[in-house]
């Protein structure tokens, strides 16, 4: 193996120098070598200052996309790692697959068992290509990270923070607190997560709401029997001067005749937004633990421990009647039979809540060259959902001696709670094996073997109504996979040196679900380095065959009545009963991808980077739940949408179905630099130092020192991220025999429109010791929709979206140096939305139509939020 060479000056008398040996073997290797596992395979060598590290070499000649150090992590202002990996996924623009994720070498099945670390144990970030994991245990078409912790932290972290949206009526408070402990291999992490959203009514956007069918206030009105549009009472209309087709009811114990006059033909209104949640009230609650240790010099262990719960609480708008009151009433003035029109005192609610818990237990073994990993998993779930409707409408009839102007006419009108609660209950355990296979003229070949058994059940119970519907849904699955990285040619083995590196990757895996019989996965790849370390492209081509998931397949039905939609084959937005849950008759969807990619650095010494990808996406039998819904979705499913006999959409099913296919091709490029462009030489980096002494590391990583920054004082870094997306073909086949709809020219299979052609995406930081500004900005083209509005074809335009992010942090140790309160504590500022744009919606005639109102798009707008984080 060859030897990696570095020095350091050790300045406290009692450490270990094994131990400083070990952690320079996590972070000394070349763009990306796993270290970790160099220290455990191969003996380190300690002479006076210098440490010679002997390390495998199987990640060493990948060139990462992104590599961070602990000043490039702090300028991402992330609490924990969860974060900071989904802020690095989303500047990649990464969908599907998730990453392997390697903690010093070490394989981590879960983001749960190091999520929850802050970001503070961490000394670097590699991010590899897709592809790179492979050679790791990981599938040809995954990428890599490697996550490398300092050997030592003791820490507590609290943090506080309060959102509001600046047009009021809203605001969230969220916290954390972690307690983390690390020593070489041995680490132990608690987290605690809350979170606290309050709502928001429509009132308070000023959503314009519809017409209702009859004229319904919460303090009544009166209508004509049994015409409603009609005269109410030939006396009445006397009395009045006018005929009278809607009248208040008055705020009177007796009222006479007289008392309906003054408000002849002027109907009380009430506004349904008090009553209409766009945000429910929702909580938040994570606790999750961690534990790792080493339990033999070639076995490492660690155990995750995860609770959660969230519970929402939504308003639904209010009950609404009509009830008849007849002449013969002796509480009635009139001399016909008329009706009565309210809406009910209080709102009908609905509540969500989830109740899941997790255990995670995982061994990574080193057998010579070869590592294994096993991982057992236990987790159970349980969703519970209780909503409130009417269940009973039409025409109520008074009797004779009921008095309609006093007391709660809503006492005649029963409110009916439905329960539809799931339990899912799965077990799984993993057990892989990865290391040369053998070795070829331009190196090893690494091999994975990895066999899996997933056991899930599903028992689910819908109260409609008083039918109690019972689902009980098992799935076993036994998978086997084997994946190889296959060298072709090296330069560095002296294999073919005019072709740079080139390797090749496969992968084949079979499942067996007992509910979905055999299906198969398949993916090849091609790696080429024409100039290693500065070059890299990459092909590959997937298929996978994957059935529905247990809980799209069982999960409860759930009736929500008062659900607002637009009816695209009318143009009109009415309140609705809309059915959810899971459908049984699904069948697989089949996958194929193809994607050509790469990665060439323009100027080493900014880690200036250019980056491409393109994707060509064909899924066929594709699984996806029934939009609230375009034309073409509505005339595919008509079975899916009910009508009354005037026409009027009033149900809408949105349980999954099967399309015929889907067909995307695209394209994403774009530039990242990260580097120091001016400031002096440092000393050893801590941007976010800690309480009691060294709550970080023995020795932090001094920055490179460039041209710019010597002796200019404090560095400062800049880290860039800019892409651009377009996409060439979208297309979606419904049903067969059905033609295509075509999202890029109008066609659309939900109410948010087709698809956006461009999309512009960018982050820019700069960072300087503790101090930092960060930008986001992202930029979504036009599209458009086609619809029918008062029953004529018309297009509905959707505006450009520019969302502009700002978020600026400082630690208050660079302000207030001489006091001890002020190390480790920190303070930022997050503008999301700054310019406060919304999406607009308008039609051939500029008309807006209700469902596509700016409050229904955005709720939220323009939000500010101040952190307080203090690290002890």
């Amino acid at each position: 193996m060859p030897a990696f060479t570095c020095a350091t000056d050790i300045h406290r008398s009692g450490r270990s120098s094994l131990r400083v040996a070990l952690l320079l073997s996590g972070i000394a290797a070349p763009a990306g070598a796993l270290g970790a596992d160099a220290a455990a395979q191969s003996p380190a060598e300690v002479s006076g200052q210098e440490i010679v590290v002997y390390g495998p070499t199987y990640l060493s000649s990948i060139q990462p996309e992104r590599d961070l150090n602990e000043e490039s992590i702090a300028g991402y202002d992330e609490s924990t790692v969860d974060g900071l990996l989904a802020e690095i996924q989303s500047e990649l623009g990464e969908e599907g697959e998730q990453p392997l994720i390697l903690v010093n070498g070490e394989r981590v099945n879960d983001l749960q068992e190091i999520g929850g670390l802050p970001v503070e144990a961490l000394r670097n970030v590699k991010v590899l290509p897709r592809g790179s994991a492979v050679r790791a245990g990981g599938t040809s078409t995954q990428r890599l990270i490697n996550l490398t912790l300092k050997s030592k932290v003791r820490s507590a972290t609290l943090l506080l923070a309060h959102r509001v949206s600046t047009e009021g009526d809203w605001n969230a408070d969220r916290g954390e607190a972690i307690l983390t402990y690390v020593e070489g291999a041995k680490r132990v992490n608690v987290t605690f997560r809350v979170r606290d959203e309050t709502d928001l009514l429509e009132s308070e956007r000023g959503i314009i709401q519809p017409d209702p069918s009859r004229p319904f206030a919460q303090s009544g009105n009166v209508v004509g029997f049994p015409d409603t549009s009609g005269e109410i009472d030939p006396l009445l209309s006397a009395a009045a001067g006018q005929t009278v087709f809607v009248t208040p009811v008055p705020d009177a114990a007796s009222p006479t005749l007289a008392d309906f006059v003054d408000g002849a033909n002027i109907a009380a209104v009430t506004d349904l937004g008090r009553f209409r949640t766009l945000r429910p009230d929702a909580r938040f609650y994570d606790l999750n633990g961690t534990f790792a240790m080493p339990l033999a010099p070639w076995l490492t262990s660690s155990a995750t421990i995860r609770l959660s719960r969230s519970d929402r609480r939504s308003k639904r708008g209010l009950p609404s009647a009509l009830f008849v009151l007849p002449d013969t009433n002796i509480f009635s003035p009139f001399s016909t039979d008329v009706g009565l029109t309210f809406y009910g005192p209080e709102p009908l609610r609905t509540r969500s809540r989830r109740d899941s818990g997790e255990a995670i237990v995982t061994l990574n073994g080193r057998f010579g060259q070869w590592r294994s990993n096993f991982n057992a998993r236990h987790s159970e779930s349980k969703d519970d959902t209780h909503t409130e409707r009417q269940s009973v409408f039409g025409t109520i009839p008074l009797n004779d001696t009921t008095d309609p102007f006093s007391g709660d006419l809503f006492a005649l009108v029963p409110i009916r709670t439905d329960r539809a609660t799931a339990r899912t209950i799965v077990n799984s355990a993993q057990l892989s094996a990865t290391g040369p296979l053998a070795k070829l003229p331009a190196g090893e070949l690494q091999a994975t073997v990895e066999g899996l058994f997933l056991d899930t059940r599903l028992k689910s119970t819908s109260d409609f109504s008083g039918i109690v519907q019972r689902r009980h849904h098992h799935r076993s699955q036994w998978s086997i996979r084997a994946s190889a990285d296959i060298p072709i040619a090296s330069s560095a083995n002296g294999f073919l040196p005019e072709l740079g590196e080139l390797s090749a990757t496969a992968d084949a895996g079979l499942d067996d679900y007992s509910d979905a019989g055999t299906l198969d996965r398949y993916a090849l790849g091609l790696t080429w380095e024409p100039r290693p370390g500065l070059l890299r492209l990459r092909g590959e081509w997937s298929e996978i065959e994957s059935p529905a998931s247990i809980q799209t397949i069982g999960n409860p039905i759930i009736v929500t009545s008062g659900v607002r939609a637009f009816d695209p084959l009318t143009g009109e937005t009415v309140d609705v009963t809309q059915l959810t849950g899971g459908n049984p008759d699904l069948d697989p969807e089949k996958t194929r991808i193809w994607r050509l990619s790469g990665l060439l650095t323009l100027v080493p010494r900014l880690n200036l980077q250019l980056n491409a990808e393109f994707t060509d996406t064909n899924e066929r039998n594709f699984i996806s739940s029934v939009p609230e819904a375009s034309a073409a979705v509505m005339l595919a499913f008509p079975d899916r949408f009910i009508r009354d006999l005037d026409g009027t959409l009033t149900t809408i099913d949105l349980r999954p179905v099967n399309f015929d296919s889907h067909r995307e091709k695209r394209l994403r490029y774009g530039l990242s630099m990260n580097a120091v462009i001016a400031g002096g030489a440092q000393s050893p980096v801590r941007p976010r130092p800690a309480a009691d002494g060294d709550a970080g590391d023995e020795e932090a990583p001094r920055e490179q020192a460039t041209p710019a920054s010597i002796g200019s004082g404090r560095p400062l870094r800049l880290q860039l991220s800019a892409n651009h997306s377009i996409v060439f073909e979208d297309e979606i086949d419904i049903r067969p025999g059905l033609g295509s709809v075509d999202l890029l020219d109008g066609g659309a299979i939900g109410i948010a429109g087709g698809r956006v052609r461009h999309q512009l995406d960018g982050t820019a930081s700069l960072t300087s010791s503790g101090l930092g500004l960060r930008l986001g900005v992202s930029w979504r083209g036009k599209y458009t929709l086609e619809s029918r509005i008062g029953g004529v074809s018309d297009t509905l335009r959707f505006s450009p979206v520019l969302a502009i992010n700002l978020r600026a942090f400082a630690d208050l140790r660079r302000f207030l140096p001489d006091e001890a309160w002020a190390r480790g504590a920190r303070v930022s500022l997050n503008i999301l939305n700054a310019t406060n744009d919304r999406q607009e919606v308008r039609d051939s005639a500029g008309n807006s139509p209700l469902q596509y109102q700016p409050g229904y798009r955005d709720p939220l707008g323009r939000t500010v939020e101040l952190e307080l984080r203090k690290v002890f």
